[in-house]
């Protein structure tokens, strides 16, 4: 990787580290969920004492004044009363043709009502009798009467108008017209002006004419309980709406967490709303982000790790020829008992140099994916005693009490062997190392989960104490990378009274041939 290419990414982590965390953001209260969920709750809590009384409010305005079935025919009393007021003082100083003409025109717009006028003279001049009404004369006291007949609310009604008016007819006319139906309006021609000598005119309309029909309670019922009930499914599909679109966010949220990328790490979400689950999908996308920037990171580290242990290896492995060639002339020159001992010390621990080099070089093959691996039907207790031939002067000049027992019957698995031998001798190596103190070393077979399984065994202080001499790991981890390549199991047991480590297949490869 060139310099320029370093700095790069270098400065793009710099910027992933300087993002600022999401969750400190602030957020516009409208747009959290919390105030949409306010709002539901406001709504069911005003549901009753606030949308009743709209309901109510909505049928009364609209449906009412919107039905012209529900409308009285001839309007109010009140509409009445006042045309007929405006009419009579439109009608000041005009003749008694044109006053006539237009109380014909008025009743042939309402034609069930009765129209008549008294002149100045308190004579009747005119009458208009009503539609379903009977018009008879009849004499009284010498007084010629016009008798109306109205048949109203299955009752019948008399309205008795004078020829001539005075003061008691007058009098007798009014007070039956204050409480009788029809309703009955008089007003003098001219309306409020001075002259009042034009006489009168008097209009009588049926009441059930100026009334509303009665409304049909059922069906208001029915309305507003229909209304109502539209309203409250209207809030309970608002509520499930609120909470599915809440869990399917939430869902696939869950998805994109456990969906791994082509790296094994999630991929970012879109981030549709900035709400309270879009600050969590803010916050997981900058999660991903970092983890992508380590591993990258990690990567570009393991690579200059491999690339530094290679090149240890196979630098510290020439000048390590020369001192072995060096020192193999010092041999043949003649030494004293001290010189030749310190020779002896500086030859083994040029082994334990080389053999350092050989496992850090093995280790950087195997996690790089470089160590070819050569599997074949092997028997492993032929391969095991070979290997414990070659340690056994290195036991015996340490003083091990060495117990072997392998069965005569071969034991195939499908191996590596020069891998195999490796876990061998690093296992060997550990005891030597680690477990000294110790003095024992076993080898033998058993059964574990049906299978037969290789044991190498020892009395040192086991893995819960520190050995007397520390090393640094690269043994036992290139013993575990050989083991999963070659598709065997390692099980571990360790106690105050040494270490057990057993070897076995567990794909039924390893059984003994007869």
């Amino acid at each position: 990787m060139s310099k320029k290419a370093t700095m790069r990414d270098s400065s793009n982590r710099d910027r992933g580290v300087k993002r600022s965390f999401p969750g400190k953001r602030k957020m516009r209260f409208g747009r959290t969920l919390m105030s949409r969920y306010i709002l539901l709750i406001l709504a069911a809590v005003l549901f009753v004492p606030v949308i009743l009384p709209i309901t109510s409010i909505i049928y009364v305005v609209v449906v009412n004044n919107t039905n012209k079935e529900n409308t009285a025919p001839y309007g109010d009393s009140t509409k009445i009363s006042n045309l007929w007021t405006r009419e009579s003082e439109k009608l000041d100083g005009a003749t008694s043709e044109k006053i006539n003409q237009r109380m014909e025109q008025l009743h042939r717009k309402y034609p069930k009502s009765s129209m008549y006028r008294v002149d100045q003279k308190g004579e009747t001049a005119f009458i208009l009798a009503g539609e379903d009404v009977d018009v008879s004369e009849s004499t009284v006291d010498g007084t010629t009467m016009t008798t109306l007949k109205w048949t109203l609310n299955h009752q019948t009604t008399e309205t008795r108008i004078p020829s001539i008016w005075n003061a008691n007819t007058s009098l007798e006319f009014m007070k039956e017209a204050s409480y009788r139906d029809p309703l009955t309006v008089v007003s003098f021609v001219g309306g409020d002006s001075e002259d009042k000598g034009q006489g009168f005119m008097v209009i009588e309309v049926p009441r059930y004419l100026l009334q509303k029909p009665q409304n049909n309670w059922p069906m208001e019922l029915l309305y507003l309980g229909g209304l109502m009930m539209i309203i409250f499914l209207l809030f309970i599909i608002m509520s499930i709406l609120f909470f599915a679109r809440i869990r399917k966010r939430l869902i696939r949220l869950q998805t994109a967490m456990i969906t791994p990328g082509k790296e094994g790490i999630p991929l970012p979400v879109e981030i549709r709303r900035s709400d309270e689950i879009g600050q969590l999908e803010e916050s997981f996308n900058e999660m991903v982000h970092q983890l992508t920037d380590s591993r990258h990171r990690e990567r570009e580290e393991e690579q200059l790790r491999k690339r530094l242990v290679a090149g240890l290896s196979h630098d510290l492995r020439t000048p390590l020829t020369v001192i072995r060639g060096h020192m193999h002339s010092l041999h043949k020159e003649p030494l004293s008992t001290a010189a030749d001992t310190s020779l002896r010390r500086m030859e083994a621990k040029m082994d334990d140099l080389s053999g350092l080099i050989d496992n850090m070089l093995s280790y950087n093959l195997l996690t790089s994916g470089k160590y070819t691996l050569k599997l074949e039907q092997k028997d492993v207790l032929r391969i095991v005693r070979e290997t414990a031939a070659a340690w056994y002067p290195v036991w015996e000049k340490e003083q091990f009490e060495i117990d072997i027992d392998l069965p005569e019957e071969p034991l195939i698995w499908q191996v590596d062997e020069q891998g195999l031998r490796r876990v061998l001798d690093n296992l060997f190596q550990n005891v030597i190392r680690h477990a000294a103190s110790g003095k024992y070393i076993g080898i033998s077979t058993e059964q574990i989960h049906g299978e037969i399984a290789l044991v190498i065994q020892d009395r040192g202080p086991g893995l819960q104490k520190d050995s007397d001499t520390k090393g640094t790991g690269l043994g036992l981890s290139i013993v575990d990378l050989l083991i999963r390549e070659m598709g065997l199991r390692k099980r571990v047991d360790s106690s105050e009274n040494g270490l057990r480590v057993c070897i076995y297949s567990g794909g039924g490869a390893g059984k003994p041939r007869t």
